[in-house]
Parts: C-alpha cells; sequence; structure tokens
C-alpha cells in the first residue's frame, strides 16, 4: 500500500551486506521494502574490497565510506568507532537535503553520529536495538563494555524519539537497562520468495545437520558439536554431516573439538557464505540445529524455517518466539547437551515428524513473518514521531 506521503530515511548501520551479520540483513530488507512502499531510503554504511562505494537503484541509495573493518564476518570495537566518525563528519559535511527520520542499526555504534545529527537537523531519531546494544545481552563477553558506555546509551535512547528491539525478549531486557523510555518491538522478518523449501526432502541418503552464524562463544557452538556426537554416536549405520556456516573468533577451537571428538569429515567449515547463496545451503539440509546463549530475533533461524526446516533451539529471547514447542521444532535449555542430543535423536529418528515440522515452519513465516509487515511497521513509527516533533516532511 502507497504512503499518504513519502519519507525520505536516513539508516545508519555499520554493517550492510554481503558484510555483517543480522542486523545488516534487517537493514537491507527493510530499505528494500520501504522504496517499494513508495518510500525514499539512503543507507549509509561501512565499504569493504570489491564493493561500490556508491549504489543508487529507484529512490534507494547506499553510500559506503572507508573506514578500518577488516574482516566481512567480524567487526571490532575500534573498527566501529571508525565508522562513528567517518559518517558523523561525511553527513555533516555534505549537501543536499536532510532526511525526515534518522534509523539507526544498534544504540550503539551507530547511535552514536544519529544523536547529534538528530538534534542539528531538528528531526526524529528510531533507534531499533539489535542485541549487543543492550545492557544485559551477553554479560561474559559485553558486560564492561555495558557498563563503561551505559551513560552514552542511556543518552542516546532517552533523546530518540522511537526505541524499539528486534523481540520481546530482548525488550524485556532493555526496558531493564533504560527504564525512564518506553521500548516497542519491531521484529525481524524474512524474505520468503528467496528461501524457500526444496521440491522434496524425502528419502535423502544422508542426513544434513546445519548451523549458520557467528562463531563466538554466544552461539554455543561446543554443545553443538557434542550433542551431535552423543546422538549419532548411537546411530552407527545412519549417514551424516553437519555444515557449520560462518567465520569468528572460536572456528579454530571448534575446528580442533571436532578432530578431539573424532569427527574430521563429518563436520564442514565453509566459512563466510553470502546470503544469497545461503538458500542452496538451507535447501540441501534437514535440521537447523542453533544452541545460542543469547540472542535478539536471529535471522538464521527465520530463513531455515522459510526454508521448511525444523529447529532445534534454545530458551532465549527471539527464538522462544518462532520455535513453537512439537509443532516446528523443539526447545532445551542453554549448555544442555543431552537435552539437544534427546532432540536431535528424536529428528533423526522420525522423518515424518522432520517433514511435519519442517512445513510448520514454513506455514509460521508465510503467516506472521514478511519485510513488508515490517516495513510498513517502520514507516508508521516514522510517521509518529514526525507529527511529536510537529515537522512536516521534506
Amino acid at each position: 500500500m502507497k504512503p499518504d506521503r513519502p519519507l525520505k530515511f536516513l539508516f545508519l548501520n555499520y554493517e550492510f551486506p554481503p558484510i555483517g551479520g543480522g542486523s545488516g540483513t534487517g537493514s537491507r530488507y527493510l530499505a528494500r521494502e520501504l522504496v517499494m512502499l513508495g518510500h525514499e531510503v539512503e543507507v549509509v554504511t561501512s565499504w569493504f574490497r570489491g564493493l561500490p562505494k556508491d549504489y543508487r537503484q529507484r529512490s534507494l541509495r547506499i553510500r559506503r565510506l572507508r573506514t578500518i573493518r577488516k574482516m566481512a564476518g567480524q567487526c571490532r570495537p575500534f573498527e566501529m568507532i571508525s565508522y562513528v566518525v567517518v559518517a558523523f563528519f561525511y553527513l555533516l559535511l555534505r549537501r543536499g537535503p536532510k532526511p525526515d527520520v534518522i534509523v539507526s542499526f544498534h544504540s550503539i555504534p551507530s547511535g552514536m553520529p544519529a544523536l547529534p545529527l538528530s538534534i542539528l537537523w531538528r528531526v526524529p531519531h528510531i533507534v531499533l536495538f539489535r542485541g549487543g546494544d543492550v545492557p544485559g545481552f551477553l554479560p561474559q563477553d559485553l558486560a564492561k563494555m555495558h557498563a563503561r558506555t551505559l551513560w552514552l546509551n542511556r543518552a542516546i535512547v532517552n533523546q530518540a524519539k522511537v526505541a524499539a528491539a528486534n523481540s520481546a525478549g530482548l525488550r524485556r531486557m532493555a526496558s531493564q537497562a533504560f527504564p525512564s523510555k518506553e521500548i516497542g518491538v519491531l521484529a525481524n522478518g524474512v524474505d520468503s520468495r528467496v528461501f524457500t523449501p526444496p521440491e522434496d526432502r524425502k528419502g535423502r541418503d544422508c542426513l544434513t545437520f546445519i548451523f549458520a552464524g557467528r562463531m563466538t562463544n554466544q552461539k554455543g557452538l561446543n554443545v553443538l558439536v557434542r550433542a551431535v556426537k552423543a546422538a549419532t554416536e548411537k546411530r552407527p549405520g545412519l549417514k551424516w554431516r553437519a555444515v557449520l556456516i560462518g567465520e569468528g573468533p572460536v572456528r579454530e577451537e571448534i575446528e580442533a573439538l571436532v578432530s578431539e571428538c573424532g569427527l574430521t569429515g563429518k563436520f564442514e567449515f565453509p566459512g563466510w557464505v553470502e546470503r544469497r547463496r545461503m538458500a542452496a545451503h538451507y535447501q540441501n539440509a534437514d535440521i537447523l540445529v542453533f544452541p545460542s546463549r543469547y540472542e535478539g530475533m536471529p535471522n538464521v533461524v527465520l530463513e531455515a524455517m522459510s526454508a521448511g526446516l525444523p529447529v532445534v533451539g534454545t530458551h532465549v529471547a527471539g527464538t522462544e518466539e518462532l520455535v513453537k514447542e512439537e509443532l516446528n521444532g523443539f526447545l532445551v535449555e542453554k549448555d544442555d547437551i543431552d537435552a539437544l542430543a534427546d532432540r536431535i535423536g528424536r529428528l533423526i529418528d522420525d522423518e515424518d515428524l522432520r517433514l511435519r515440522m519442517g512445513a510448520a515452519s514454513r506455514d509460521q513465516i508465510e503467516q506472521f513473518w514478511s519485510w513488508t509487515q515490517r516495513a510498513e511497521q517502520l514507516a508508521e513509527m516514522g510517521e509518529v514521531a514526525l507529527e511529536e516533533l510537529c515537522v512536516p516532511p521534506s
């Protein structure tokens, strides 16, 4: 549905496909859908080798700025800060019309340039929490950083006209960290036209487990390896393989664990895979195993469900909202290897259950998780924020 009045959105995100993870994916789809709804979107993000610095198509512009980012799949704190500095001065000094609405993906770092610019330009700022920017998320890894930056984080969030998390679970966490701010929910979506089931999964000779994501302690990959080992050892005649897609600081550690478990050759590590190539990996898989310790709203689970996969995951924010117990998958407690192995085993033993759960996953995606719905929500947030500021769209 075309809007009554088109808005000019400025998206700030330090990563954007093909670099980065779920945050970049979300910003890409929201930008695309907003343009299809009749709005204009400019994305200011980081440049990476091999990518054009300026891309324009219809009402979408992607401006990639040179930062010191070194890896496609990872971004360290000082690399994020380089994005903050470069993005702020680029936007401060550029010519042209100002946006109607600034949207920052992550309060920190992307909200850092957004805060002064929204004050200077007198335009509303919308903060979209993605996980790591919320105090309390990944405490074993981020507690010190969250403590040091809490004052800045609260200044950014409290100044923003709208703040929204990408799941109800992350919203609860954000509400505790920012008690004076009303937090909404703008959940992730998925492109069900790209991530589709194969024509038939029935009767495959080799069962394939799949995982995708940043290889960090957060994702529980050590639990995954031990659970898959326990489940498959009880079924010695089973032909199987496990595909772990991604890069990150624990990859070598996980490869060493695979070797220690005597599973070299069973586990494949294709590295970082571009989003457009992920659809084929999901189609070739039979079960998504996702034992994450913390999440906001995992795009991987959404994509796997859209491709018709059953999910074995953990009771964490986001995943709990997607996986319905016994309907399209199973949920276990974090770090519970035995329970994870048991649920994997149930899906190994029962092909009809796998297929039925996979079909339920696809049905759920088609009913509730389109990016068009999310873009309409975001446009409505922009309209409300403009009305509160009493500023007509430019």
